[in-house]
């Protein structure tokens, strides 16, 4: 049995269809992959900003004693930029400097005595701007939300009078 000359014809006529399928379905699928892959990086540089904060903001409470101690200021910055107090390698994250970590202390109760020592205390770290750069140079960059964490002190051994 033979094939009829018109259907050889036209599968003949057909080749290059299944290649610019294959290409068109390809754009698709690397697009949606590649922007699984650079969503998951975002959120990953996100959920590593968070757990930093976190942990600075614990260390600060309990070394932190007021916006003029620079030094444990520093040292908290430090957990932020490189995962501990001592500030020695490269950042977690590249491209995060020391500017873009905020550690602030607010005095909620003093006692009465002279000069007046805080009883508590709330500790603030926040990081904001943080540029997010893509790997794939066709989306835009953005910025990370900033984030804050903040914790509040214990008396710290004071008795209030």
């Amino acid at each position: 049995m033979s094939i009829p000359t018109d259907l050889r014809v036209r599968f003949h006529n057909e080749k290059g269809q299944s290649l610019v399928e294959m290409a068109l379905v390809c754009m698709i699928f690397f697009f949606l992959l590649f922007g699984i892959l650079e969503f998951s990086r975002a959120l990953y540089y996100y959920n590593t900003i968070v757990q930093n904060t976190r942990a600075a903001a614990r260390w600060a409470v309990v070394n932190v004693l007021d916006n003029s101690d620079t030094a444990d200021i520093t040292s908290t910055q430090n957990i932020v930029l490189y995962g501990g107090p001592t500030g020695s390698g490269s950042p977690i994250l590249p491209g995060m400097t020391a500017a873009m970590v905020n550690v602030s202390v607010n005095n909620l109760e003093l006692d009465t005595s002279t000069p007046p020592k805080p009883i508590s205390q709330k500790i603030s770290v926040t990081v904001s701007g943080y540029p997010f750069q893509f790997i794939i140079p066709l989306g835009p960059n953005i910025t990370i939300p900033a984030f804050e964490t903040s914790l509040f002190t214990e008396s710290r051994g004071i008795i209030p009078p």
